[in-house]
């Protein structure tokens, strides 16, 4: 233990280090939700850093990392890192982003809704903010105009999940949409088959080889009721509990509430004909694993999906590099 070199005192004194926050999102429980890491002050951070920075917080699925666009269209930048790699989209990351501007100060609002342009991976995305007496209430994220198709395997989903064929629902049809990023979705028989899903990891890559996009799959069932009291019972309403898991690559078993796969479920809902736009879609998730949390789905006027949650900040710190 002498021979360790001793940590530079004056360096990170002198810079303050890196600020980053713990937010829970989809939330608005604490220990319950999609974690995030949040790096509000990136601006001079390299991406080399970032993805140590990512992989340091490794029981954390995803990090965002907040700095000045480069585009002067948008108002900020925000860039995505799983422990293992750089991704293009992160709902529940983006959601925790602007919590947290909120939380800093630099994000406020009376009784009303304030519009924000993101500069991400994807492209510009309208962002938009709901506050209620001085506090942020509901934070929203356009995706893109959804693309559906059907996987090149959709016999393989049962093993990739570890079920029997029976406990597949026989309808919708097993298919895959992004809205920003690549999932299939595969509709299972009820809540039971739900909690039963024994996943193959190495095997969910091959219901779509040709794509090397596909993020994982999202098995869901439908509910008849919502879950939660934030939802008011609605015949414009559909309401759905899931899991989202990732292939190996993506360093990511089960990923407890997935915004981005959630918009993209609304968009695979709409094309098979369970949803219309304007409908509201209540995706519940994580609760097998104990973390459950809430996105709220809808299709806007212009054919994008928007997904909408909650936040609540678990802790706030210094990287001392």
């Amino acid at each position: 233990m002498s021979n360790m070199p001793k940590p530079n005192k004056q360096t990170y004194q002198a810079s303050g280090g890196v600020e980053i926050w713990r937010v829970n999102a989809f939330t608005d429980t604490p220990f319950t939700g999609n974690p995030a890491g949040v790096v509000p002050h990136a601006d001079g951070l390299s991406e080399d850093l970032m993805q140590k920075i990512a992989g340091e917080l490794n029981n954390i699925s995803e990090t965002v990392f907040i700095s000045t666009p480069q585009d002067p269209k948008a108002d900020i930048r925000l860039r995505y890192f799983t422990t293992t790699t750089e991704v293009d989209l992160c709902g529940h990351a983006t959601i925790a982003a602007l919590f947290t501007l909120a939380w800093s100060g630099k994000l406020s609002g009376d009784n009303e809704t304030r519009t924000l342009i993101a500069e991400t991976p994807v492209g510009l995305l309208e962002l938009r903010v709901t506050f209620a007496d001085g506090e942020l209430q509901w934070a929203t994220m356009e995706q893109l105009v959804p693309q559906t198709t059907s996987p090149t395997q959709p016999q393989l989903a049962a093993q990739v999940l570890g079920l029997p064929a029976d406990a597949m629902a026989q309808a919708p049809a097993i298919g895959c949409c992004t809205s920003g990023i690549w999932a299939c979705f595969a509709p299972v028989k009820d809540l039971a088959a739900l909690a039963a899903i024994q996943i193959q990891r190495d095997l969910i890559e091959q219901l779509w080889p040709e794509n090397d996009e596909l993020t994982g799959i999202y098995a869901f069932t439908f509910l008849d009721t919502p879950t939660t009291p934030q939802v008011t019972p609605s015949e414009k309403q559909l309401y759905t509990q899931g899991r989202f898991f990732s292939p190996p690559k993506y360093g990511i078993v089960e990923d407890p509430v997935t915004g981005t796969a959630s918009g993209a479920l609304g968009g695979y809902l709409i094309e098979q004909g369970y949803m219309m736009r304007g409908d509201h879609l209540f995706a519940r998730q994580g609760v097998e694993m104990g973390r459950g949390g809430l996105v709220r789905v809808q299709q806007n006027a212009n054919g994008c999906m928007s997904i909408s949650g909650q936040a609540v900040p678990i802790f706030k710190g210094r990287l001392l590099i």
